[in-house]
């Protein structure tokens, strides 16, 4: 669910969006995703990317949607909300499959 650029999103408090996004963090590293915790800024902020490549990855954060508490793609997609761990992993796990998949056959086709 796409939320367009311009729109204000409502924001958790800091401890608030900190504790979710620990949870999210937990599961992805259980999934074998290495995660970043930028939460000195602002806007707390959980970087996600593969091991082998840090600079392809997706940055999660939190913000209201249908219902409560949702993750958030850099993209601005709503993920899923905090409240379905299993849902928001395998969405954000999807996500950076196919870039890194996207990643490593053009590395191939740049060999040939």
């Amino acid at each position: 669910m796409p939320i367009p650029p311009d729109a204000l999103a409502a924001l958790p408090r800091p401890l608030t969006a900190r504790r979710l996004l620990n949870r999210l963090a937990r599961a992805l590293r259980r999934q074998g995703w290495t995660v970043d915790r930028r939460y000195s800024e602002t806007l707390p902020i959980l970087r996600v990317f593969f091991p082998g490549a840090p600079c392809l990855g997706e940055s999660i954060t939190i913000t209201a949607g249908d219902g409560g508490w949702w993750y958030r793609s850099s993209t601005g997609e709503l993920l899923a909300p905090c409240s379905d761990l299993d849902l928001a992993v395998s969405r954000v796990t999807t996500v950076l499959r196919r870039w890194v998949s996207a990643m490593r056959s053009s590395g191939s086709t740049d060999e040939t």
